[in-house]
């Protein structure tokens, strides 16, 4: 089986990070993988990136989801990896 880790772009203070690390714990009801979070306030080129659009999830260079994350979504998507 493979190992599925997903990277999880993130700011402080933001409500729609917190709701997205609940679905993704949720996800992994269903689906086993692991996740890193990574404040892109410390990095310029990744806020410049991703500033209006967090949380994003990604797994390699995919994005699975960003704004409001579901596990639906997230399930679905990580699925076709196993």
């Amino acid at each position: 089986m493979n190992k599925i880790e997903l990277m999880m772009y993130s700011q402080p203070n933001c409500g729609l990070c917190e709701e997205a690390k609940l679905q993704l714990e949720l996800a992994k009801e269903d689906v086993p993988f692991t996740y890193r979070t990574v404040n892109i306030t410390e990095d310029d080129l990744l806020l410049e990136r991703f500033q209006l659009r967090v949380p994003v999830i990604m797994y390699h260079d995919e994005i699975i989801q960003e704004g409001i994350i579901d596990f639906v979504t997230v399930t679905e998507a990580l699925a076709k990896y196993l």
